[in-house]
């Protein structure tokens, strides 16, 4: 693969491990792009995984999230110059746990580790685009001849979303439960929405988080919930 001056390089999307598995190597014109085993030499990603930590430095009006898709962790910048000012806005008000859409370059801190320097940080609202994804990077594995690592990632596709499927059924059950004449005044408490559904405080605990940050649902008192 060569690179133009002129050209922007594309985002590759790519799994974290892909990334820190990478070597960086040196251009004729000094830059460094990192080798991956896809035998792409990247400059540009596109990463999908969730803030694990956040640092926030108003000093130079910059953040730094570590990012963790399952396959591994890597740090992400966005911030700190007059031409990044967009990441800095985009990625401050961001929390731990919010799963993002990350675009970058790539950069090698002193460590030698490979880190992002944002470009664009947009909140994955829809669990079904983090699916989708493991779909376009397991076709992406296909054409570059790991047939290995695209079987793993279309079956960890289907589980998720065999998982997803799940979740739109609880979070059904869990509205129309609200939704009754004689919970529609009062709301239920966690506990009788559990006993109600048969289901355990694992399985019922980030449904109402996701029904409560969709806005379907909200909680008048601690550990009582009503429909919108």
């Amino acid at each position: 693969m060569t690179f133009s001056s002129t050209r922007r390089a594309p985002a590759i999307k790519l799994k974290i491990k892909d990334i820190i598995q990478g070597e960086f190597e040196v251009m004729q014109d000094g830059s460094k792009v990192l080798h991956v085993k896809t035998d792409d030499l990247v400059r540009r990603v596109r990463i999908m995984g969730e803030i694990t930590s956040k640092t926030v430095i108003e000093s130079d009006e910059s953040v730094i999230f570590e990012i963790d898709d399952t396959t591994g962790s890597i740090n992400v910048k966005g911030g700190g110059t007059q031409w990044s000012g967009q990441a800095f806005l985009d990625m401050k008000d961001l929390k731990e746990g919010t799963v993002v859409d990350i675009v970058g370059l790539l950069g090698e801190a002193a460590d030698g580790k490979a880190y992002i320097n944002c470009e664009m940080c947009l909140p994955v609202i829809d669990d079904a685009l983090k699916v989708l994804r493991e779909l376009e990077i397991s076709k992406y594995y296909k054409r570059k001849g790991l047939d290995s690592q695209a079987t793993d990632g279309i079956q960890s596709a289907i589980k998720d979303q065999v998982k997803l499927v799940e979740s739109d059924e609880i979070k059904t059950q869990i509205l129309e439960l609200l939704k009754k004449d004689e919970h529609i005044e009062e709301g239920c408490t966690f506990e009788e929405i559990k006993r109600a559904l048969g289901l355990t405080t694992k399985e019922l605990e980030p449904e109402l988080r996701a029904l409560q940050n969709d806005g379907d649902i909200f909680e008048p008192m601690p550990g009582t919930f009503k429909f919108v």
